[in-house]
């Protein structure tokens, strides 16, 4: 039995850089950064165009266009650009995430109530990677666990704004991306083999 290595194509490396690019614009244009104590949090639109890499691209090719998006915003950024790694594995993740449902049972993001789910595991599971980092961050530069957790309240609160904000506009933006996909002969090469 042989099996076949699913290369990436020409199609898939510019539509990686083209999601990623706008993953990045996005984060830098359409963002509200919020100061906290223990650093700055956002709310954004970007969480919206992270989940819709992972249910255009699927989950490994929308993963890497998410990635690496976020990642140069925070190379870009000073005050998060010894961070770049974290947020280009928590940002991956969350992608990915959302494509493995979204396209679990060959199901190509096609049915709206998987691809909800799928955007609810992503947010949701992205935000408690945020505040476990926060608390993490804080527990080793000497802070007990329930200080850590209450030092981070203010930057957890921007969590809820984030995810609603991110399902709703991923949902809706969703159909209309996916039509205007189909309808070239550049997104029928870089659907999900």
């Amino acid at each position: 039995m042989e099996s076949k290595k699913k290369a990436f194509s020409l199609y898939d490396i510019v539509m990686i850089g083209l999601m990623a690019a706008v993953v990045f614009v996005v984060t830098m244009f359409l963002s509200i950064r919020i100061p906290t104590p223990t650093g700055t949090t956002m709310i954004k639109l970007a969480n919206a165009f992270v989940l819709l890499c992972g249910l255009l691209l699927g989950p490994v090719r929308g993963g890497l266009a998410a990635g690496i998006g976020s990642m140069i915003f925070d190379l870009m950024t000073p005050e998060y650009a010894p961070e770049a790694w974290i947020t280009f594995l928590r940002f991956f993740l969350m992608a990915w995430l959302c494509g493995v449902i979204a396209y679990a049972g060959a199901a190509a993001a096609k049915k709206f109530a998987r691809n909800l789910v799928a955007c609810l595991a992503g947010a949701v599971f992205s935000s408690l990677l945020y505040m476990l980092k926060g608390i993490i961050e804080l527990m080793i530069g000497g802070s007990a666990l329930v200080p850590a957790f209450v030092a981070n309240i203010p930057k957890l609160m921007t969590s809820p704004p984030n995810i609603v904000i991110a399902v709703v506009v991923a949902m809706a933006l969703l159909p209309a991306l996916q039509k205007a996909m189909n309808s070239t002969s550049f997104g029928r090469h870089i659907a999900e083999k």
